[in-house]
């Protein structure tokens, strides 16, 4: 009688072990099938925060939409004239507000883009803080943000838009955030801007989504 009893509770030891040998491999092939699905190619997806030379001026065709045809990636554009980490641009809507509609749209990648309009500040505590904002904002929310300074047209850059770009470079470094110079050596030309130099033309946009789709490839590939 013990004999049978002693047989069964090592049967019942022995489906347990195999019941829980079962559900540890289940287990197993069920997490990497998420994490497989959640790594699986596809275009990469960008919103992009910045000024006018983003959102442009009466261009046939932006950089962000540019960068998108040629690269295939999911790109959108909530750039707005004027606007800055300080600078709000047309009522309010600097760079912090840009990110929270730029959330919205749940890209894999924030890239804010620019500082020109902050040039009228001359506190660069009120520029880095304004970046250290916009910054944790989007690392909050568990998008990837990375920053692209100001860019310019001729050298000498003035001294008021290299103020701005080292005030968002030392706060990008900082947050551990990739950071792109665009001024040295400027990225565009004279004849690469509208007649009032206000923003980028065509030709203008299409340099800068060429280097902004470089970096980016650069960036993310690591």
């Amino acid at each position: 009688m013990n004999t049978v009893i002693g047989n069964r509770r090592t049967l019942a030891v022995g489906l347990l072990a195999v019941l829980l040998a079962a559900e540890l491999v289940v287990g197993s092939v069920v997490a990497r099938a998420i994490a497989g699905a959640n790594s699986q190619p596809g275009p990469l997806s960008v919103a992009v925060v910045g000024d006018q030379y983003t959102a442009g001026i009466q261009n046939r065709l932006v950089w962000p939409t540019l960068m998108a045809q040629r690269t295939g990636w999911s790109v959108s554009n909530f750039a707005l004239p004027d606007a800055g980490f300080v600078a709000d641009g047309q009522g309010g809507h600097g760079f912090t507000y840009q990110v929270d509609r730029a959330q919205g749209a749940r890209p894999r990648v924030v890239v804010i883009v620019g500082g020109v309009a902050d040039t009228r500040y001359p506190d660069t505590g009120q520029i880095g803080a304004g970046a250290f904002n916009a910054i944790n904002k989007i690392k909050i929310g568990g998008e990837r943000a990375m920053v692209v300074g100001p860019t310019w047209f001729e050298t000498p850059v003035p001294n008021k838009l290299e103020r701005v770009s080292d005030a968002i470079r030392k706060v990008a470094e900082e947050e551990g955030v990739p950071y792109l110079d665009a001024l040295n050596p400027p990225w565009l030309t004279r004849d690469q801007m509208r007649a009032d130099l206000e923003g980028p033309n065509d030709q203008g946009q299409s340099v800068i989504a060429d280097k902004v789709a470089a970096w980016l490839r650069s960036e993310v590939a690591r």
